[in-house]
Order: C-alpha cells, then structure tokens, then sequence
C-alpha cells in the first residue's frame, strides 16, 4: 500500500526526477542506471539535528549492483557511495521541490500520522549496509 505522504508529494518526485536526470554530473551515475537504483530505494523522513529531511534508504543497492553488473546491460556498474551520494542530492532536490510548493508541512504530518518519520540513529542503523544469510552463502561458491 502507497504511503499517503508519498502520494502527496508525487508530483514533486516527478519533477525532480526529471530535471535531476538532466544535470547528473558526468562519471557519477549514468541516467538508466540512476532511474534503477532510485526506483529500488526508498526514500525516507528522517529527524537529523531537530529537524527533518528525506533520506535515501539504501536497502537492496548492494543486490542490484551486483545484478547489474552480472547482466549484459551497458553502464551498469556503480559504486555504492557514489549512489548514495547521488540519491541523497536527489533527496535534497525533491525535498527543495515539495518546499517550493509550500507541501512540507502537510507532508510532514502525513508521514507523523503514518509514524514513518524515522530518528537518525534508526535510519543510521538501517543504512548499514546488510547482507542476507543466502548472499554471505552464495559468496562461499564463487
């Protein structure tokens, strides 16, 4: 199910994906692999210093990574902290775009009444970059 602050800010998404595209600086990410890995991340509110922001919640980068690389699919390798630091500016950009259209603070309490604004000391926890019990078993065959 959609979260309903996600849905109020769609169309600022939107926006900021496209425009964010068009600037992406040359030998971060290439465009399609960008449109992957911010499809496979989720994007969270999270409290930082007393005040909130949306974040990147790297989940499955790792997998995806490794399934990229694995295809024959040109451009598909990228460095996990090179995504990370493109999706978090493309968290920043978003987040400007829901501020220029005076959403924060509706947004921000959807999110509150969803309890999906997370403390930084969760979000940091749950960025961590994990690995699965069948990922740690597959690495024992290679």
């Amino acid at each position: 199910m959609a979260k309903a602050w996600r849905e109020y800010v769609k169309q600022e998404f939107m926006k900021a994906d496209s425009e964010f595209v068009e600037e992406l600086p040359v030998n971060s990410i290439d465009i399609s692999t960008f449109g992957l890995i911010s499809e496979a991340t989720s994007f969270v509110p999270v409290r930082i210093d007393g005040e909130v922001h949306l974040r990147p919640l790297p989940g499955g980068l790792s997998a995806l990574r490794d399934d990229i690389q694995d295809s024959p699919r040109p451009g598909g390798g990228f460095s996990l902290d090179d995504a990370l630091k493109t999706l978090t500016s493309f968290a920043e950009d978003w987040e400007g775009k829901i501020k220029e259209k005076k959403k924060w603070e509706k947004m921000m309490e959807l999110a509150e009444e969803e309890g999906q604004i997370m403390d930084q000391e969760d979000y940091e926890e749950q960025s961590k970059t994990k690995t699965s019990f069948m990922d740690k078993f597959k690495s024992l065959f290679k």
